[in-house]
């Protein structure tokens, strides 16, 4: 699981860095573009039961609905440090190089917590089917991962921070 108990989350560093910029963007740019557009709604003498404003206060609430989801994820976070990634078997922050058993391929996935995994950049996370057969494999070992499309066998070839 991505969550080492149910209140901590565990993120890289990189992670981590992401979300502390997406939240400084969030209360400063973009509160800043809100208040602005409110200001000028108002000037407009736009009336209170005006669809433009009903839309700048549910921007608005989406917004701090976000900026408090991602600061409580910050509270709640235990950032790994580089001697916390194992090489010798798979977690969070590992980049394991597998060999598809059927296909014969090789791929290479990174291991986050489904709050920095992209699957598009072979980023998965630790709760995902392939994420978690993975996790505390060794290198040698063969893992079976239920997928979407049956299941997959695969060689864990390597173990990389």
């Amino acid at each position: 699981m991505s969550q080492m108990s149910d209140d901590l989350i565990v993120l890289t560093p990189d992670g981590h860095k992401k979300m502390l910029e997406i939240l400084e963007h969030l209360k400063g740019e973009h509160r800043d573009e809100i208040r602005e557009r409110m200001s000028n709604a108002q000037k407009s003498n736009v009336l209170s039961e005006d669809p433009e404003l009903d839309e700048i206060k549910r921007d608005q609430q989406m917004l701090e609905s976000r900026i408090s989801h991602l600061e409580t994820i910050l509270k709640k976070s235990k950032v790994l440090t580089a001697k916390e990634i194992s090489t010798d078997k798979v977690g969070i922050g590992s980049r394991v190089k597998v060999k598809n058993l059927k296909t014969k391929e090789a791929e290479e996935f990174t291991i986050l917590s489904s709050m920095e995994a992209n699957p598009l950049e072979n980023k998965i996370s630790d709760a995902c089917p392939v994420g978690r057969a993975l996790m505390k494999a060794k290198k040698g070992d063969i893992v079976y991962a239920e997928t979407p499309k049956g299941r997959v066998r695969y060689l864990i070839a390597d173990i990389k921070k």
